[in-house]
């Protein structure tokens, strides 16, 4: 109890000690000694304006009833002159409703002139200064006749003049010892009249600073009740407490109005011209709703009930008067003073009674709300004071309006610092149980990953058969199997993102990157992975567009997503992927022809989990995570994304990427690309490639980016690798038509007019895996893309931005293979060459021994053949790619001469072969196919036939062909001849074949006819 007393006590010291101040400082005696009018006249002789300050001109003041004078009415006249009448001696400041009217009833409507004489000291001219607050309702102030100021304009009725009551100040330079002053008042608004505060008067100086004070007073308190209600209305918007913020808030609003259009009406300085009419309207509305919300407030924040008929009639009595204030005239609800400061004592007394019984029962913040609601009391009662004509100084309320925000703050801390403790703490929980959450996710995640991918795996094989023969309904089953389990692994990593999103550790590699290119990769990919017969994708993009500047792999994953969702909706149809240039953005529109998503739907599509999505047997991923982590890659590479869609008719899914602005800026702002500039800085070589020796690895790098080409191509001559680049997928093709003999192809996914995957077909379309290794820098690293790289042929891939160390270790992991499979096929080459059939050593032998008694000659020229037959055959040497086509030819001699001392007139050759032929063909490239002419077509005939070889100079190439007129060949012999899958013995056509096909990219061209012969012939390039 002592506590609460003491609580009350303070209180009322902080709210009062200030009012008390002022209260003693009116009692100096410089305020009891001020001049007071005495039957119209006023002694400021004695008065010092620049020590004292201003004099209230309050006392009897002369009236002049129905009569608006000024000052030329005072001044005597030729003639018999008479000074106006006086009509009564009116107290100033007070309401003129019973001097206006005389003897009869009290009267507020009409008009009159005040005048007021003063007597000063005489003297030089003096700058007087006059500044009234409150005359009712229109007036004009003449000071030694000159006219100082006027508010509204004062006349004998209503339709003649306009009513406005608002303070003014005018200056006058005075001479002599005698001051006039004349001021006509008229009022046909309000239910009384006259000047009801006082008119003041002094030097310049002491006016000046007397308005100064005055409007920072009224300034002071707008301000406040604006911040306060701003501050409050938007702390309820943030936490709603039983409606507390927001009555304070609304009460705050209601007072800013109050002291708009009172005091020094302020209103009327921010609106000029504002009807006098809506303004005193507006004062009794918000009057009204300052004890309104005032009560409400004290009633939710006080601990204590205040009865529902109280709260009743409140609410009764405020739409009443708002009512009145609307549709009532001004001049009739006027007269409605004693009703409004009943209801405002009525309120304010039970304001303090619950805030007393209140604080009372609940002493936290007791001292806080005591001071508060105090100080709401005296604003109050000093507005309800100066209502009924008494005056006090304006500190007061700047006062208590500082004290009243400067507690609120505080309660207001005090009031949710628990609050903002408490959500803290369960933050740091929630933190705990998310890193758990992200934990549990990531272990669960792993451990899915090898059982998902142990049952696809199982499924595949089964619909192999390996376990035996499946029927159609179980194969479909199983690949049914096959794409749930894919689909499952899909939402494991989209989880895996989705977590990293969510807590922003997800981090950008912002860089250059060409839409087209990425486009088209990801459109191939998705073609290659989701496409079918009866669905079509297009790729339509303007001519020119601008570089963005983005995340290269996460643009990918958009793409990815979008169009795996437009799969989804389009079993059959077309998907298109087009862009257009908007401002700073590019937009990307991928469109759909399938069903369509209905419109509840569209709603939520980018929903984190979508309940109603596609069914759990489809075949592609469902859209639960998939388009809301597209949705959140887009914003978080700074776009947006909107999805529209008719059922029955399609999709459209449109996202934006930011341009490019400043290419150099990405270098700045991501320092993990520094490497690469250090390695861009070696030059490229001029000149066109070495020639090629068997030791030198010759490497093909393709690449769009002149900065990762100069890198790839740095590193790999530092190694002592001879570097062939291309821009290009399609300079590339033409790079490798001309240079077969290539060790290595590095390709980047992403290119322009041939990506990355179409490369690795068309490398795999002439050169197998062993031949010619493919090397994949991919910006994705997303499982489908892997796969769809690994089934187009690539060897193997890394993942960009490349790390020096690891792409000079698989680059050489990938020579290494090259080399040891080269040497092992060339040393094939080399035992193949050296592999003579037994019964062709035995025959030629028979044939020499038969020859030697008849023609020793000819038997010694013969074993010279077969010497050199042997010899060449015998050179496990010559492991070169390619020999002198002379060479060739010689052994092809050697043989003929041998097979034709053999079958003697059998066999016929003829040779038509240019005199110094220089050029080179693969080694074991003709004689095989000369020796298929003997043994499979002429002598399958009794009667043999003629062989013909021919070699032809084309401008830039050599066409070689054996003709014979043997027994021929049907197509499925020749199809059979040429098959990979033909298992005979020695150099026969297959090996040349293919030998051919991976040299030249053209193989051998076979023509024959049954019982007509055959023509084999083959073109290279010189």
């Amino acid at each position: 109890m002592r506590k609460y007393w003491l609580s009350i006590l303070g209180s009322l010291v902080l709210v009062l000690i200030v009012p008390l101040i002022l209260v003693l400082q009116s009692l100096h005696p410089r305020e009891t000694t001020m001049p007071q009018a005495r039957q119209g006249f006023i002694d400021l002789r004695t008065w010092d304006f620049q020590r004292d300050g201003v004099v209230r001109l309050n006392g009897e003041w002369e009236m002049y009833r129905g009569a608006l004078l000024s000052p030329e009415d005072f001044l005597p006249g030729d003639g018999e002159w008479s000074a106006p009448a006086v009509s009564a001696i009116a107290r100033v400041p007070g309401k003129w409703n019973e001097d206006l009217a005389g003897q009869d009833k009290p009267a507020a409507q009409g008009y009159a002139t005040y005048r007021l004489q003063a007597r000063i000291t005489a003297g030089e001219a003096v700058v007087y200064g006059l500044r009234t607050s409150n005359i009712r309702s229109a007036s004009r102030v003449f000071l030694n006749g000159q006219e100082l100021g006027s508010s509204g304009t004062p006349a004998a009725s209503a339709s003649q003049g306009r009513q406005n009551n608002a303070p003014f100040m005018g200056f006058a330079s005075v001479t002599g010892d005698t001051m006039e002053i004349i001021v006509q008042v008229a009022n046909y608004s309000y239910s009384s009249g006259g000047i009801v505060q006082p008119i003041v008067i002094g030097d310049q100086a002491s006016i000046l600073k007397h308005r100064e004070l005055a409007l920072f007073v009224d300034g002071a308190s707008l301000i406040g009740f604006f911040v306060l209600a701003l501050f409050l209305l938007m702390f309820s918007r943030v936490r709603e407490s039983r409606g507390v913020t927001l009555y304070l808030g609304l009460f705050c609003i209601a007072a800013f109005v109050y002291v708009l259009t009172h005091g020094e009406k302020l209103i009327t300085w921010a609106l000029p011209g504002f009807p006098y009419e809506v303004i005193l309207k507006l004062q009794l509305a918000s009057s009204t709703l300052v004890y309104y919300y005032l009560l409400h407030y004290v009633a939710n924040s006080v601990n204590y009930p205040i009865s529902m008929a109280v709260i009743k009639a409140s609410r009764l009595i405020t739409a009443l008067l708002l009512l009145i204030a609307v549709f009532v005239p001004a001049y009739l609800f006027s007269y409605l003073e004693g009703l409004l400061l009943t209801w405002g004592s009525v309120s304010i007394g039970f304001v303090l009674y619950t805030m007393v019984q209140g604080t009372r029962k609940n002493t936290r913040n007791m001292f806080l709300m005591m001071v508060s609601i105090e100080s709401l009391s005296v604003v109050i009662i000093y507005y309800l004071i100066s209502f009924m004509g008494l005056n006090l100084s304006y500190f007061i309320i700047s006062y208590e309006i500082v004290l009243f925000g400067f507690i609120q703050a505080i309660v207001m801390t005090r009031k949710y610092s628990s609050s903002f403790l408490e959500v803290e703490q369960l933050s740091r929980r929630l933190l705990t149980l998310d890193g758990l959450k992200d934990d549990f996710i990531s272990d669960t995640s792993k451990e899915l990953r090898a059982p998902l991918q142990g049952i696809v795996n199982l499924a595949k094989v089964l619909v192999q058969g390996t376990a035996g023969s499946v029927s159609s309904a179980q194969s479909e089953q199983l690949l049914t199997i096959v794409s749930t389990g894919k689909r499952l692994t899909a939402l494991i990593h989209d989880m895996s993102d989705f977590a990293k999103l969510n807590h922003g550790s997800l981090s950008l590699r912002r860089q250059a990157v060409d839409l087209r290119m990425s486009a088209s990769s990801i459109m191939e990919v998705t073609r290659q992975i989701y496409g079918n017969s009866q669905l079509e994708f297009r790729l339509n993009l303007p001519g020119e567009l601008p570089l963005l500047e983005t995340d290269e792999q996460r643009l990918a994953q958009i793409l990815h997503n979008l169009l795996a969702n437009a799969v989804n909706y389009t079993p059959r149809g077309v998907i298109t992927l087009s862009a257009e240039v908007i401002e700073e953005y590019v937009a990307i529109i991928i469109t759909d022809t399938g069903q369509g998503i209905a419109p509840e739907r569209l709603r939520c599509i980018f929903d984190a989990y979508d309940p109603v999505g596609p069914a759990a047997n489809k075949v592609y991923r469902e859209n639960g995570l998939g388009l809301s982590i597209t949705q959140k890659l887009v914003e978080l590479t700074g776009g947006e994304i909107e999805a529209h869609s008719v059922v029955g008719h399609g999709s459209v899914f449109r996202f934006t990427q930011p341009i490019l602005r400043r290419s150099h800026a990405l270098q700045a702002e991501f320092p993990e690309s520094a490497g690469w500039e250090t390695a861009a800085a070696l030059q490229l070589p001029e000149d066109s490639p070495e020639p090629l020796t068997d030791d030198c690895c010759t490497i093909l790098v393709v690449d769009n980016d002149p900065v990762n080409l100069r890198v790839l191509t740095g590193v790999l001559q530092l190694e002592s690798h001879t570097v062939i680049t291309a821009s290009s997928g399609v300079e590339a093709v033409d790079i490798i038509q001309q240079h077969p003999e290539l060790d290595l192809v590095i390709a980047d996914w992403v290119m322009p007019e041939l990506p990355g995957l179409l490369l690795c077909k068309t490398i795999r379309e002439r050169f197998a895996l062993s031949e010619l290794p493919i090397l994949v820098l991919m910006a994705s690293s997303r499982p489908d893309d892997i796969l769809a790289a690994f089934e187009a042929g690539a060897n193997d891939y890394l993942s960009k931005p490349v790390e020096l160390r690891e792409f000079k270790a698989r680059v050489q992991t990938l020579l290494d293979m090259r080399k040891s499979i080269r040497a092992s096929v060339q040393a094939e080459i080399a035992f193949l060459q050296a592999q003579i059939k037994p019964h062709f050593l035995y025959n030629a032998l028979n044939a020499i021994i038969s020859v030697c008694p008849e023609d020793p000659e000819k038997a010694t020229e013969l074993l010279l053949d077969l010497s050199q037959y042997l010899r060449s055959s015998f050179d496990f040497q010559n492991r070169g790619q390619t020999v002198p086509i002379d060479k060739e030819l010689g052994l092809v001699q050697s043989y003929l001469a041998l097979e034709q001392a053999r079958f003697d007139e059998r066999l016929h050759i003829e040779y038509d072969v240019p005199d110094d032929i220089m050029g080179m063909v693969p080694p074991l490239s003709i004689q095989p196919i000369v020796e298929n002419a003997v043994n499979h077509g002429l002598m399958q005939k009794e009667a043999g036939g003629t062989v013909q070889l021919s070699v032809e100079l084309l401008p830039g190439s050599i066409r070689v062909a054996v003709q014979d007129n043997g027994v021929g060949m049907t197509p499925e012999r020749i199809a059979e001849v040429l098959s990979e899958e033909r298992k005979e013995g020695g150099i026969g056509l297959r090996n040349i074949q293919r030998r051919l096909h991976r040299m030249y990219g053209t193989g051998l061209t076979i023509d024959s006819v049954p019982g007509r012969g055959t023509s084999i012939s083959y073109i290279i390039p010189r």
